[in-house]
């Protein structure tokens, strides 16, 4: 899975969003719906966005807090 090791961080609007959970979309943080095309197995995190601000959006995979970013990738081993 394409996961990245760092969170999306960035200003989201209210409202309904799908965001992105198996590592593969091109329009991350949002969900392309790659995990369908590619049958991962996954299904993206259908969240209810109630104040437009900054949010840190986990794109590692590891986080507790899913979709929410909680510092997980912090403690990934280092990439080759």
């Amino acid at each position: 899975m394409a996961y990245d090791r760092s969170p999306w961080k960035g200003p989201l609007e209210p409202g309904t969003l799908a965001l992105c959970a198996c590592g593969e979309s091109s329009d991350k943080p949002y969900c392309d719906g790659s995990h369908a095309r590619l049958q991962t197995g996954k299904t993206p995190h259908v969240v209810r966005v109630s104040e437009a601000k900054t949010y840190a959006i986990c794109m590692c995979g590891t986080s507790d807090n899913r979709p929410w970013c909680d510092g997980s990738h912090k403690r990934l081993p280092a990439a080759d």
